[in-house]
């Protein structure tokens, strides 16, 4: 069959041009972001503030919110907030900005508008709503980590997440996967927007709060470093204190304590002396919850030394073992969440490193929400747990006459395990 050098030639010719075209907007696509990426998190009381947050890529856009509670009738007076931005760490093109709303009323539902003094011409209209300052009859919270090994299944139990209408998310490390890598900066972007896209209460529309711990995917190197190394995960987020272990209080009934598992703090010293005065005034306080999030596990699944099956013999986990479960032991916290290991895992109640039906403390979770998952101990295998599945989940947390219930759940819903 012959063929026709001219036709040939054309082909070569447009293939060429469009390889020429593609590639640079392809780089492109790398620096710009789509729309502006919001989301809410917290420096101070939940039930009076909040804290809305957006990355883009024009420095020049303001940094005002302006908001109203919803209830008001049409054409109520807005609320003008100002707040600040910065660089994204060391990328320039990426504008992290800032808005801290103060003095909110809490159980209430808010509207606002970024970016502009004139919400009537703002398009995109956004809701939260403030924690309520006492122990409503159903409360409910979800938690998780090691969060987005691709786009589709962290999309997914965003949307689970969603489903289940919490009040607020506690993720427990490993995001967005970039490493603190420039070259990995995009990956934050998908991470943000299938948030802000698929993170929206079902119930009232509502963006849903994050509270996050660091992971070792937030860092160069892993673990053992320096806020430095972070320099994406600090920028990205303004943390009570400026810092990666910290407590966020709600009202009097509940209090949430993030803490470092050796990423940028190291676990033995100040951040356990912190962790005991802050438990020691909880206890005093009696407040009824306490729950602790981090995300190297002290009782892991499927990382464990060679020559075990025991993930609590790893040389890190040793350290958690040592310095803080005597304390979760001591101030009888309600449930530790911990991460990292890409499985579900559910302990037995443990005490003094032993099983204690009566008094220990359960630790759940192991990190899977939307990463590939990794293998588990056959059952009997491992001591300490009392359930293991190699499956993604987010954990549901519901609190309800005086007592939390958790139930695992894949993306689709169906149900892993359930404790109470």
């Amino acid at each position: 069959m012959s063929v026709n050098p001219l036709k040939s030639g054309r082909r070569i010719f447009l293939l060429t041009v469009s390889v020429l075209l593609v590639a640079p907007y392809r780089a492109l696509c790398r620096f710009l972001i789509r729309r502006p990426l919001v989301y809410l998190t917290w420096r101070q009381d939940p039930t009076s503030t909040m804290v809305v947050n957006w990355m883009d890529n024009d420095s020049r856009s303001p940094d005002y919110v302006m908001y109203r509670r919803s209830a008001l009738p049409r054409g109520s007076r807005w609320v003008l907030a100002r707040g600040f931005n910065h660089a994204f760490a060391d990328d320039k093109k990426r504008i992290v900005h800032h808005v801290e709303l103060r003095n909110l009323k809490p159980d209430t539902e808010y509207i606002f508008t970024i970016g502009s003094q004139s919400p009537n011409r703002g398009k995109n209209y956004f809701k939260f709503r403030t924690l309520p300052q006492s122990m409503p009859s159903n409360f409910r919270f979800v938690t998780g980590g090691d969060m987005m090994h691709d786009r589709k299944k962290v999309d997914a139990m965003n949307q689970r997440a969603a489903q289940l209408n919490p009040w607020f998310a506690l993720l427990g490390g490993d995001l967005a996967y970039a490493d603190a890598n420039k070259n990995n900066v995009s990956k934050w972007d998908d991470w943000l927007e299938s948030w802000m896209l698929n993170s929206v209460r079902k119930s009232d529309g509502g963006l849903i709060p994050m509270i996050v711990a660091i992971g070792n995917h937030e860092v160069a190197g892993g673990t053992g470093k320096k806020p430095k190394d972070a320099k994406y995960f600090y920028s990205l987020f303004p943390l009570p204190a400026k810092r990666s272990f910290y407590v966020l209080d709600v009202g009097n009934f509940l209090s949430l304590i993030l803490l470092d598992s050796d990423m940028t703090e190291r676990i033995e010293g100040e951040q356990t002396v912190w962790l005991e005065k802050e438990l020691s005034q909880r206890s005093s306080k009696k407040i009824p919850f306490v729950f602790a999030c981090y995300h190297k596990p002290a009782y892991g699944t499927a990382k464990p030394p060679s020559g075990t099956k025991d993930s609590s013999k790893d040389p890190l986990a040793q350290k958690i073992i040592k310095n803080w479960c005597p304390l979760f032991d001591k101030y009888n916290v309600t449930a530790v969440f911990e991460n990292d290991h890409h499985t579900y895992k559910r302990t037995y109640p443990l005490r003094n490193n032993r099983i204690d039906h009566k008094r220990g403390v359960v630790y759940m979770g192991d990190g899977c929400w939307g990463v590939d998952t990794r293998d588990v101990p056959k059952p009997g295998e491992v001591w300490y747990l009392a359930k293991a599945e190699s499956k993604r989940h987010l954990i549901s947390i519901t609190i309800s006459d005086g007592k939390p219930n958790y139930v695992a759940f894949e993306a689709n819903g169906k149900v892993i395990d359930q404790h109470s």
